[in-house]
């Protein structure tokens, strides 16, 4: 399950469409494969803590440790029919063979849908949610 950079944040402090996919039903719930993300997604996150909230760093930094989302960042081509800020994130994710694709934009979304990725399910959180809770 690859995690866009939008849904990190919200698992961390507990907002509540988006936490219960990693905090309680994931890693609490011991679910079955591995949480994906790439270095570009966790370095926008770091970035705005380094701006918005310095003094959560070494939290996120904890979090990022004790969850197992391992970074799958490598080259990756540009996937084609998504807007240029995330085709190299969806790109990383097909790469890397995820299986789902957990983002809260809605743009990216509905672009995610139009291109036609068969080998790569998008999902919102609340989606991600239902799915591990019908395991």
């Amino acid at each position: 399950v690859f995690l866009d950079r939008n849904v990190l944040i919200p698992a961390l402090i507990g907002a509540p469409d988006a936490a219960p996919v990693l905090k309680e039903d994931w890693l609490v719930g011991g679910h079955p494969g591995q949480l994906l993300t790439s270095r570009s997604c966790v370095a926008e996150v770091e970035c705005n803590r380094r701006q918005r909230l310095p003094e959560a760093l070494p939290l996120w930094q904890d979090f990022l440790a004790r969850s197992g989302i391992r970074d799958v960042s490598g080259k990756a081509a540009r996937c084609a029919g998504i807007n240029a800020k995330d085709a190299e994130i969806v790109a990383t994710a097909l790469r890397c063979s995820a299986t789902h694709f957990v983002t809260g934009v809605k743009r990216l979304l509905a672009e995610m849908k139009r291109a036609e990725l068969p080998a790569l399910v998008t999902v919102t959180p609340r989606e991600m949610l239902d799915l591990l809770l019908a395991l």
